[in-house]
């Protein structure tokens, strides 16, 4: 016994020590000479003008791993600051350049935040992979890039059964996707034309012409499916649409203009729609020099909106409670105007 007990442990610590071996063989392996990235330009100025023309070259020197051997490059691309928590990645296999179109480095760009005509910093870096186990990083470069405004992804809603929309792409009638990740969003307010307390309707994808429809549930979707229902109506909804997931939600909101004027209620001013113009409108706010103001719905701050420091409208609720509280014109009464007509990332407002 004490013999096959001597056998085993000896096996165990040769498997150890093979292990040990191993490790510190893949640390090796790992500390070569790591890709150095050059960008040409390291500032970019994007326009519809240069959307089809070759604007960036993405290269770099090849990684040494301290002998012969095949290495494949991937390209990640993220927004500055974000440690390439889920970047945007292209493997090139062997090659060591990479060439982008100004339409895919716009797309690219505005998905991962720097908004339509503002400017902002990507990240950009190089994986130099010899196995699963052994790979190297070259050290991030910066990009600075202006971005161009663009018609978003988006999905046109198709009338059912009864009623008929726009063929093609109409305020009011449109959800879009700005971060190009197949979640989609915008505001309805469909004429009840069908009846039974809700509207009949599809989605349809504007670029592939894939329609969307019924799935297995008031909140699911198919491709191809029947009429989807918006309901309960005649209401003004929120409605988010997700083709991955194929899912889709309603919200029914009523909104109001919450600020300094009316002591920051919830409830005092409210938006009424208006069918015409697709626009929530409340008339003769009295506003006085300096005052702020917030646009809240459904008597909260859960779904309100606010200004990022370019004054762009986003989304100010949870969880990051982001933008800056709003600024009225001045002194005087005016007509406050929220358009969401547009589908989300083209959310406007203005005063008259």
């Amino acid at each position: 016994m004490k013999f096959i007990n001597h056998i085993i442990f000896l096996l165990a610590a040769c498997f150890v020590l093979y292990s040990c071996k191993k490790d510190m063989q893949q640390v090796t392996m790992s500390s070569g000479t790591a890709p150095v990235v050059t960008l040409s330009p390291a500032t970019l100025v994007l326009t519809n003008a240069n959307a089809a023309d070759s604007v960036l070259t993405v290269s770099w020197s090849r990684a040494n791993f301290g002998f012969k051997a095949a290495i494949n490059y991937t390209v990640e691309i993220a927004k500055a600051g974000s440690d390439f928590t889920n970047p945007k990645t292209v493997n090139v296999g062997t090659a060591n350049g990479l060439k982008y179109l100004g339409a895919v480095v716009n797309e690219l760009a505005i998905g991962e935040g720097i908004a339509a005509g503002s400017t902002g910093i990507l990240e950009v870096r190089v994986k130099a992979v010899l196995s699963n186990d052994v790979y190297l990083y070259a050290a991030k470069a910066d990009l600075t890039v202006t971005t161009y405004a663009v018609e978003f992804p988006a999905l046109l809603v198709k009338g059912g059964n009864s009623w008929v929309t726009p063929s093609v792409r109409t305020k009011g009638y449109v959800l879009a996707s700005p971060n190009y990740d197949g979640k989609y969003e915008g505001y309805l307010n469909l004429p009840n034309a069908d009846g039974w307390g809700g509207d009949a309707f599809q989605l349809i994808d504007a670029s592939s012409g894939t329609i969307y429809g019924w799935g297995s549930s008031s909140t699911t979707m198919a491709v191809g499916g029947g009429n989807l229902w918006l309901t309960p109506t005649p209401n003004y909804m929120k409605v988010n649409a997700d083709i991955n997931a194929l899912t889709i939600n309603y919200t029914p909101v009523q909104f109001f203009v919450s600020g300094d004027h009316n002591g920051w209620s919830t409830a005092a001013t409210p938006m009424l729609y208006n069918p015409a113009t697709k626009q929530l409108v409340a008339e003769n706010v009295s506003f006085t020099a300096g005052n702020k103001l917030v646009f809240t719905s459904n008597g909260g701050y859960d779904l309100s909106y606010k200004v990022n420091n370019e004054g762009k409208l986003i989304y100010a609720g949870p969880p990051n409670w982001a933008g800056n509280n709003i600024d009225a014109p001045g002194t005087g009464n005016y007509k406050v105007i929220l358009d969401l007509s547009a589908g989300d990332g083209a959310y406007t407002f203005k005063f008259e």
